[in-house]
């Protein structure tokens, strides 16, 4: 507070004119448009540093749940295999040794049988397949049979045969197959094939 220098009357100091005498005055106090002290502004560190300080036990509790163990782990590996059936199955198989041949210059004639008897791809037996071929390099059959090996169970191919008119040569490739569950359809095969090794060379 402060006095009117003219008539010393007591003023809190956001006066313009003394109420006493009218005697313009020199105002002090930064606050007068309202005519007293203004209210203090709301400090926000304290929220952000609080929101803050949340969000971090948030991670770390979600890496601890199963939540974050999800989120580490990432999406499910998909089978390769899932989406065939026996039949696509079969038809990848033949694409795919078609390629191979191709890839290495020759050509290969499928042949599809069942018990030993004339076949159809579209079989809902098992089915044997013999392919004839005539390869320059006789070691170039691995890049071309390795590949679809996996493919044998899916497809229900027990046996699969490449004879090699040049090098006078039979390979012979076999699949054990599963015997599927009752609670699974003709084509329910697990994602494990279980192709093996190929027979010696005739």
């Amino acid at each position: 507070m402060h006095k009117c220098p003219t008539c010393k009357v007591p003023l809190h100091g956001w006066e313009e004119n003394c109420p006493s005498c009218g005697t313009k005055q020199v105002v002090r106090d930064s606050k007068r448009s309202y005519g007293g002290p203004q209210t203090p502004g709301v400090n926000p560190l304290p929220f952000v540093l609080g929101f803050f300080i949340v969000g971090i036990v948030a991670v770390i509790a979600m890496n601890g749940s199963w939540i974050g163990q999800v989120m580490r782990r990432g999406p499910e590996p998909q089978d390769p295999l899932g989406g065939l059936n026996q039949l696509q199955a079969r038809q990848f198989i033949e694409q795919r040794i078609t390629e191979g041949l191709t890839s290495v210059g020759a050509k290969g004639k499928f042949s599809w049988t069942v018990a030993g008897q004339p076949g159809d791809i579209n079989s809902a037996s098992p089915i044997e397949l013999t392919v004839d071929t005539s390869l320059a390099d006789r070691n170039s059959r691995q890049q071309i049979i390795d590949p679809i090996k996996d493919y044998m169970e899916r497809a229900k191919i027990p046996t699969l045969t490449m004879n090699d008119a040049k090098s006078h040569s039979t390979w012979t490739y076999t699949c054990q197959l599963r015997t599927p569950s009752p609670d699974e359809n003709s084509d329910g095969l697990p994602p494990q094939p279980a192709a093996e090794g190929e027979a010696p060379a005739q």
